[in-house]
């Protein structure tokens, strides 16, 4: 792989007690490329999420679409898109979502996790708004098998607007609740979508061949258990595979609309 010979200085991650306005107006504005919030939840409630994640019944990413498998607890909206477009059946499995997390016996649902993520640093923030009804917020992932190079973008990815609002930029949040030992890094490369990479695009998957990224600069960052991660999906990304464990995270996209709200969904 050709490696960049110069780095951009801003190309960085950093490390906060909790997400700030700044950092969100700095992931947009191109002046930090993450930030880590170490032990945004602690290790109880990590572990008290994930044994109750047992007694659940766990769905997967389309698996025509998405490979290798990823299991999942909630809706996907790329597993409800058709034609640019947000199928009706994304509401029934947000609704079928909402009522089987209210069996697990858990103080917070995953929408009221993300949300308060963000409160502080926010002052208008909340689920994001189709058609006048409130988008899901919150997907549990277990990722142990890694993705597949990737980029995520709801202006591209959908033919008129995905929320009532304008979305002018689009974050990405991940807090996650059971790391693996060994595995299961976030790389993050400093380059976003251009044309030609179509011709790099894995037939019949979602995502591109890592070549996709010759030559960027990248990030690889290990999650820590409870972390908070927020970062620009806009930018090409992947996971990598869990050498031994399980990767289960609780997360949405971030988005900040036309009128300078931060909505919320899943």
């Amino acid at each position: 792989m050709r490696q960049p010979s110069r780095t951009d200085p801003l190309f960085v991650a950093v490390e906060s007690a909790a997400i700030t306005r700044a950092h969100v107006a700095g992931l947009v504005a191109g002046r930090i490329a993450a930030v880590r919030v170490p032990g945004l939840l602690p290790a109880a409630r990590c572990h008290a999420i994930t044994a109750a994640l047992a007694d659940a019944e766990m769905d997967r990413y389309d698996e025509s679409r998405v490979f290798p498998v990823v299991a999942k607890f909630g809706p996907a909206i790329n597993d409800h898109r058709d034609g640019g477009d947000l199928r009706d059946d994304y509401w029934e499995a947000a609704r079928a979502a909402e009522k089987g997390w209210s069996t697990l016996g858990l103080p917070d649902a995953p929408r009221e996790l993300c949300l308060a993520a963000f409160r502080a640093a926010w002052p208008d923030v909340a689920p994001g708004r189709r058609h006048r009804r409130e988008m899901h917020v919150g997907i549990v992932r277990e990722i142990n098998a890694g993705l597949q190079v990737h980029f995520d973008d709801a202006v591209r990815e959908y033919a008129g607007r995905l929320l009532d609002a304008e979305v002018v930029a689009q974050l990405a949040f991940n807090i996650y609740v059971r790391v693996p030992p060994v595995g299961g890094e976030t790389v993050l490369w400093r380059r976003r979508w251009q044309p030609d990479d179509e011709d790099l695009r894995i037939p019949g998957g979602y995502g591109y061949h890592e070549s996709v990224a010759d030559g960027a600069q990248s990030l690889t960052l290990r999650p820590a258990l409870g972390e908070g991660f927020l970062f620009d999906p806009r930018h090409y990304h992947t996971v990598r595979p869990a050498t031994d464990g399980r990767r289960i995270s609780i997360g949405c996209f971030v988005g900040l609309t036309d009128d300078g709200r931060l909505a919320l969904w899943s």
